[in-house]
């Protein structure tokens, strides 16, 4: 079994965003929008400040431990207006799903650095890390059968659409895979990023498969390791790689406006 560790690709990856940091006049600032409290959440958002200051851009956190949408939508407006922010992060999930894209559809594409919107210009952060990970260990997602399990706005929805653009073989289950078991153990590729802890256990895989774990709770790891081929570690890998991809779209956004 192999683990598909990405440390050396985050080390050479950042090295690479610092040097093009160096050749943007402009100071790039980012404004992430977070309503609530959730612990893991909060974690993440630190990882981006460090990696913010890591780069030499300006972060603009704005916490709202409870907002309206009201508040919500004109904080939004406020943002797109702000010359000085080239990128909006509206961390998701939020605590009123039914709000969320009424909250995207407010937000300026070339701010959109998430690719949350079909109009962004920029390249989705965790698809992209992903495919990074898998390339930095040679596996290419042209040469594989894969099964991506969900269809949500941050992994399923744009790994979809960059699988389709590029005419990859794939199949798409955006819910209740236990009931898809034979199809998946057919892959030799399966990448799961439907945000349920632990959906992944070794009776979902055979072998010769290679597992991703999107969301960095979707794989039961310790034990699917044992018996997959090779897999993505909870820790280390998609998260840190979807922070430098959604910082190398911060950069180009500067770089362009």
């Amino acid at each position: 079994m192999m683990l598909l560790s990405a440390k050396d690709l985050v080390t050479e990856t950042t090295s690479q965003l610092v040097r093009d940091r160096q050749k943007i006049k402009t100071r790039p600032g980012l404004a992430l929008v977070w309503v609530g409290n959730d612990p893991q959440t909060k974690t993440f958002i630190r990882v981006k400040q460090q990696k913010a200051k890591q780069l030499d851009c300006d972060f603009y956190l704005h916490h709202l431990e409870h907002a309206k949408f009201d508040q919500l939508s004109a904080l939004m407006r406020g943002l797109n207006r702000k010359k000085e922010i080239h990128g909006i992060v509206l961390q998701l999930p939020l605590p009123r799903k039914e709000e969320t894209q009424a909250l995207i559809d407010l937000m300026e594409p070339k701010k959109d650095i998430d690719h949350l919107r079909p109009d962004s210009p920029f390249d989705a952060p965790t698809p992209s890390g992903i495919l990074a990970i898998l390339r930095h260990h040679n596996i290419d997602p042209k040469d594989e059968k894969t099964v991506i399990l969900g269809a949500g706005r941050l992994v399923g929805a744009p790994l979809a659409e960059t699988y389709k653009r590029n005419k990859w073989d794939f199949v798409q289950i955006p819910r209740k895979a236990r009931e898809h078991l034979e199809e998946i153990r057919q892959s030799s590729l399966l990448i799961s990023g439907t945000g349920v802890r632990q959906l992944v256990t070794p009776e979902f895989v055979r072998g010769k498969m290679v597992v991703v774990d999107g969301s960095g709770i979707d794989v039961d790891v310790p034990a699917v390791e044992k018996v997959a081929k090779a897999v993505t570690p909870s820790k280390g890998a998609v998260g840190p790689m979807t922070v430098c991809y959604l910082f190398k779209n911060l950069l180009l956004a500067a770089k362009q406006a």
